[in-house]
């Protein structure tokens, strides 16, 4: 069968047909997801998967073997005769010469989200922001699946959404990592809730300005409709000065309780105060029912609405909503960051159905998740950990927020075109000892320190940062990886980057005995 006699498919949840061979560019962990997720779903489509990369790597076997055409080191236009849909991998460039040509010609074309959208009627629960957004994900789906709700998370970091097409039950509900990439080629994605944790400067290397990278946030809002819910930061300056596009209805999550909405922003529906996580059942119910009814399904039996004063609920979750959820102490996780995220997923899964039991429960329980403040070891009484996913400015100062003193921070990795003023300034104090700095930024890092007033430390590279660090901490003191930085200037990812800091960490604990 050529490429031009292929049958017209009818998507089954968009209408839109296409006929043609199906091109997808880039071959990173998205695009392999689509391109297997193609032959599942469309097997009498030609699918065929090229990338600019012409080396060969294990992961592509399993893609011969399904029947993709492989079409590595070639990204010529010759592709796009006979193509009746492009799908974008998030880390492809938009400016490359295929791209630019294909929009030319007219082609569809979506990145890996809406394609997997398409093909997954599920209750979709979207998470985006600047910092935060992979914990906040992983923590909403631990809340729902504690209480015995079924759940996935998938999206920017872990399971790319085209795993699941064909896979997951249409009723389990996806909570989905969005980043700036992702959302700046949807084309009608639209989750039932939408999240936005917080804005600060980030990716202006491949954002013209940080307006653009703001702009690409707000997409995750475009698409929603009546009945659908927005879930907004009130702390966040950015957020609150942001246009959000859609029709969906909004909440905000934030400090202060009820009398925040007395000082010029938006009361927060569910708020720390008094070192609690407190919520309202009156700003909560603007959500409507209609949300909950949505994700009703995935839950372990039938449902009753979360209680109210008029409702009829017994127990202390009927009084609990008016007053706290839980007391920050008695969560399992740390930092200012996180309890941004906490009011977030608690915020999401109230509204969704779940009880302030149940969202307690899972708060208290939640692991973490790895590279994200995670403590690897105690050596010689000081403590090294791991936070190798703060790779922007804006992460590496909240970091910092879950240590009083004694901070021997190691800085540096590829530059993203942001300033590092902020972090200088907030490591002016007497919390952080010693800045250590290491890769392509360094010099840049060094240079925004030392304007502050700051000596850094510049060394090679993660094995000397360790090395230098260990060596000058005191017991008590605590040696933090918090690279302000991407890590591709000497590691494929951040998990790279944090998995070389855990070894070291673990080699020096054996030669400590």
């Amino acid at each position: 069968m050529g490429l031009n006699s292929v049958p017209k498919i009818q998507n089954p949840k968009s209408k839109i047909r296409f006929s043609g061979h199906l091109l997808i560019v880039g071959a990173a962990r998205s695009g392999r997801a689509a391109a297997l997720m193609a032959r599942r779903l469309l097997p009498q489509v030609k699918v065929v998967l090229s990338d600019a990369s012409a080396g060969p790597a294990p992961e592509l076997a399993a893609l011969k073997a399904a029947g993709v055409r492989l079409e590595l080191g070639n990204e010529d236009i010759s592709l796009l005769d006979g193509c009746g849909l492009l799908v974008k991998s998030p880390g492809v460039p938009a400016e490359i010469r295929l791209l630019k040509e294909a929009r030319r010609r007219g082609l569809p074309v979506w990145g890996e989200v809406e394609f997997a959208g398409r093909f997954l009627p599920n209750p979709v629960i979207g998470i985006t922001g600047t910092n935060g957004k992979t914990t906040a994900c992983e923590l909403v789906g631990h809340i729902f699946r504690s209480a015995g709700w079924r759940c996935r998370v998938a999206g920017n970091v872990g399971t790319a959404l085209s795993s699941l097409g064909g896979v997951v039950d249409k009723s389990d509900i996806l909570v989905v990592e969005l980043s700036s990439f992702q959302l700046l080629d949807i084309v009608d994605f639209s989750p039932r809730i939408a999240v936005l944790l917080n804005l600060s400067e980030d990716h202006l290397d491949r954002h013209a300005t940080v307006e653009d990278y703001y702009s690409a946030k707000m997409r995750i809002f475009a698409h929603q409709r009546e009945g659908d819910l927005a879930v907004l930061n009130a702390d966040d300056p950015a957020v609150l000065g942001a246009r959000i596009p859609g029709a969906a209805v909004r909440i905000w999550f934030g400090s202060g309780g009820n009398a925040a909405g007395s000082r010029g922003r938006p009361a927060p529906a569910v708020f720390s105060q008094d070192g609690a996580i407190a919520a309202d059942a009156d700003l909560l119910a603007a959500a409507g029912g209609k949300i909950r009814a949505g994700f009703a399904a995935a839950a372990p039996s039938p449902q009753a609405a979360p209680p109210g004063r008029k409702e009829g609920a017994s127990g202390e979750d009927s009084q609990e909503l008016y007053k706290k959820i839980i007391f920050w102490r008695e969560a399992s996780i740390r930092g200012e960051h996180n309890l941004e995220n906490s009011l977030a997923a608690t915020a999401v899964c109230l509204s969704a159905g779940l009880s302030p039991a149940q969202v307690r429960a899972g708060l208290k329980s939640f692991p973490g998740v790895p590279h994200r403040l995670e403590r690897v070891a105690e050596v010689g009484g000081v403590t090294y950990v791991n936070d190798s996913k703060a790779t922007n400015v804006a992460a590496a100062v909240k970091a910092l927020t879950a240590f009083d003193n004694g901070v021997h921070l190691i800085l540096g990795g590829s530059l993203k075109g942001c300033s590092f003023a902020a972090l200088a300034q907030a490591a002016a104090g007497g919390k952080v000892k010693e800045v250590v700095a290491i890769g392509e930024a360094a010099a840049e890092i060094a240079a925004s320190f030392r304007q502050a007033g700051r000596a850094v430390l510049v060394v090679d590279g993660l094995e000397d940062a360790v090395r230098a660090a260990a060596e000058s901490a005191a017991p008590g003191d605590v040696v933090l990886l918090a690279p302000a930085c991407a890590s591709f200037d000497q590691y494929d990812n951040f998990e790279q980057r944090g998995e070389h800091f855990i070894s070291l960490v673990k080699q020096m604990e054996a030669e400590a005995g």
